[in-house]
């Protein structure tokens, strides 16, 4: 894969913006152009360097088994560690490849900036990193650091074209990060509609990468990016965004921070919800627009957590109660292997609690859930395979009939 070409220019998709794009050729005669909007005001905060192209093609590198080539100069600390991604995922994907890297170095330079950003989407993760950086807050939550920007990236969870969908979540959440005094940047990408594995693998092993490419877009403007964490410590394994990974997209000039490791998901669901906007805005999926469905997998894997927590009340706001029932918690289908880590992790806070009709109800569906999940995979790979796709989703719609299931996932 060779970086051909970069420009900025105005945008004309995104008026008020200003789009960074390349050339980007791959194979033999392929050819596709990656670019990213930003406002007006971010003008001088874009990379002069090859550090967010290269970060963006290396997914696609290493599943093609193409070498990188940039005439843009790469900072020496990625560099370095990009070839450490690059083993790691070796080791865990067998299938992709190690590249070479061809570009000019640039030794380390002081950082520029130390503002901060994190991205938000509205979701448990989003809050819980904004949550514990304000400093002086008077909420109870014990610091760790500050935060100066919300990033929300446009096609990453909502399609780079789908403006109907974009337009009222993301009024929603500028509405949230003014009454919380913080800078909200709205970015725009094609990353994942000219990037194929940024689709079909973006959570198993792009998603660190898409996120840090977008920070790195920036990085004139940032000292250090804070990704949330996806797994706790203790039980982690491969994943697109990981301990291990996402801090080796770092700069000498920018620190990719991979945020909250060290806690449960009920445990960061239990300190963000001390944030009076996340009782307001909590925004978990987007198969009701605007508005929390309350019926599908993340929404009741959240609401599972805040019953626990004794937070039904506090939520009223964002989640719809009424057809909540721990007979359809029971329902839920969780999945097998790393999706039950969330569901295991309630049911040792619903033991500390006493709550063993919560205790009852999940280990029941962890239960239904490991039997189905053979057969559901089978169905899923069904789907997959052209002339057999729509025997695949009759056998997963009647394998999950009555099952409470995932929609639309928001990170």
């Amino acid at each position: 894969m060779e970086l051909l070409s970069t420009q900025v220019e105005p945008s004309i998709e995104t008026p008020g913006n200003i789009r960074c794009s390349a050339r980007i050729r791959w194979g033999l005669t392929g050819e596709l152009s990656l670019w990213v909007d930003v406002p007006e005001a971010c003008t001088k905060s874009l990379s002069e360097t090859g550090n967010p192209w290269l970060v963006a093609m290396l997914p696609m590198a290493a599943s093609l088994g193409e070498d990188i080539e940039l005439s843009l100069p790469v900072d020496a600390l990625l560099l370095e560690n990009v070839r450490g991604v690059m083993k790691i995922w070796k080791e865990w994907y067998p299938e992709l490849h190690s590249v070479d890297i061809r570009c000019p170095v640039k030794g380390y330079a002081e950082p520029k900036s130390t503002r901060t950003a994190t991205f938000f989407s509205g979701g448990v993760d989003s809050y819980f990193s904004i949550a514990r950086r304000m400093p002086q807050n008077p909420h109870g939550i014990p610091a760790v650091g500050k935060v100066d920007d919300l990033l929300t990236v446009w096609g990453f969870d909502v399609g780079v074209s789908d403006e109907a969908q974009f337009r009222p979540l993301v009024g929603m959440l500028s509405e949230s990060a003014q009454r919380l005094a913080l800078n909200h940047i709205i970015v725009r990408t094609n990353l994942r509609e000219v990037m194929p594995i940024y689709r079909k693998q973006w959570g198993p092993l792009t998603h660190g990468a898409g996120l840090a490419f977008i920070g790195l877009m920036l990085e004139r403007r940032y000292g250090e990016i804070v990704l949330g964490s996806t797994y706790p410590y203790g039980v982690l394994s491969p994943w697109g965004s990981h301990p291990l990974v996402d801090l080796l997209f770092s700069t000498s000039g920018v620190t990719i921070v991979h945020d909250g490791a060290a806690m449960t998901r009920i445990g960061k669901t239990e300190l963000a919800a001390r944030l009076p906007e996340t009782r307001r805005s909590l925004h978990v999926c987007q198969a009701a627009g605007l508005h929390n469905c309350s019926r599908c997998e993340k929404c009741y894997r959240t609401m599972i957590a805040l019953d626990i927590l004794g937070l039904k009340e506090a939520f009223n706001a964002v989640f719809d109660w009424s057809d909540y029932t721990l007979l359809k918690v029971s329902k839920v289908y969780v999945g097998g292997g790393l999706q039950q880590i969330f569901y295991k992790e309630m049911i040792s806070a619903a033991q500390v609690r006493g709550r063993e009709d919560v205790v009852k109800a999940l280990r029941y569906s962890s239960r239904r859930s490991g039997r189905l999940a053979p057969f559901v995979g089978f169905a899923e790979q069904l789907v997959k395979r052209p002339i057999v796709w729509r025997l695949g989703i009759a056998l997963r719609r009647w394998l999950l009939s009555g099952s409470i299931q995932k929609e639309y996932i928001a990170l």
